[in-house]
């Protein structure tokens, strides 16, 4: 593909490209192909300084990166989506303690039914919004939940405004960072199974405190930074997640300081985007 619009005169761009230390060991594996594919690339706009480093290595002219920043820090925040969120937590949740776990995959979803069993006997009144990550899981992890003894409300047939079921099941697309803001903590998912976690910058943006599991080789850079900025939390295994869940509702004053950092850790790293469309524009104009 980059070979042939090279021939076409046709500019190539990788944007928000990140090359870890095990992908780039693999592809140096290929040598002279590696570095005839990235020589047809007219520039990449890469994440981070280790990231363009590897690119280098593996044969990128230097002077074909950049290193604009994440994208993923440009998350859009609607202003009234915490007027939204802080209507639905009213009238909705009835501001019981409540809590999120996103983009679940299987064999995940067990073990935060599991570590909500626990918050539960601390919390009984506490709410689960659950959100599987692919859609042709909703039955299946309503089937679940309901198996394990728990009440569910599916958001595609909510018929009440007042959610009294133990969990609410997020079977919509395009309501997750809504969601994110109605809740007081957010376990992100697909890192409890070794997946490689998601984007946990949607709840941190919106002053939510992070958890998520071992498996974020994903977001290994931004989980590091959550971590060290006191943003997040990393869990073990279903345990420690329920304990740390039971310490947040307990806590607002370490929720309160947990979304914050998160929160500002996420503005101070914005601007990735307005950078790589002037990177597009000048190759445009290079045309």
């Amino acid at each position: 593909m980059f070979h042939q619009a090279k021939r076409g005169g046709i500019p190539s761009l990788l944007v928000n490209a990140r090359m870890s230390e095990k992908s780039a060991k693999g592809y140096a594996r290929l040598g002279s192909l590696m570095k005839q594919t990235l020589a047809d690339i007219s520039h990449i706009c890469a994440q981070t300084e280790p990231s363009a480093e590897r690119f280098i290595n593996l044969g990128l002219d230097k002077n074909k990166v950049s290193i604009p920043g994440n994208i993923k820090f440009d998350t859009d925040m609607p202003a009234h989506l915490r007027e939204q969120a802080e209507a639905i937590r009213r009238d909705w949740f009835q501001q019981r303690p409540s809590w999120i776990a996103a983009s679940t995959h299987e064999g995940e979803d067990e073990r935060v039914l599991a570590a909500f069993s626990k918050i539960k006997n601390k919390y009984p009144n506490s709410l689960l919004v659950l959100v599987p990550r692919h859609p042709e899981r909703f039955n299946d992890v309503a089937k679940l939940a309901e198996k394990k003894g728990y009440s569910v409300t599916r958001r595609s047939e909510q018929k009440s405004a007042k959610i009294t079921s133990d969990i609410f099941l997020l079977d919509t697309l395009g309501e997750l960072k809504l969601y994110y803001a109605t809740v007081d903590v957010a376990f992100v998912g697909g890192s409890l199974v070794p997946t490689g976690g998601h984007n946990m910058l949607e709840p941190a943006a919106l002053s939510v405190p992070v958890l998520f599991g071992q498996h974020v080789h994903n977001f290994s850079e931004i989980s590091e930074e959550l971590l060290l900025k006191k943003a997040a939390i990393q869990v073990m295994d279903e345990s420690h997640l329920a304990a740390e869940v039971i310490d947040l509702l307990a806590s607002p004053v370490k929720r309160d300081n947990m979304g914050a950092a998160g929160c500002e850790f996420v503005q101070q790293n914005q601007g990735a985007v307005e950078k790589v469309a002037k990177r597009i524009a000048s190759l445009l104009n290079e045309c």
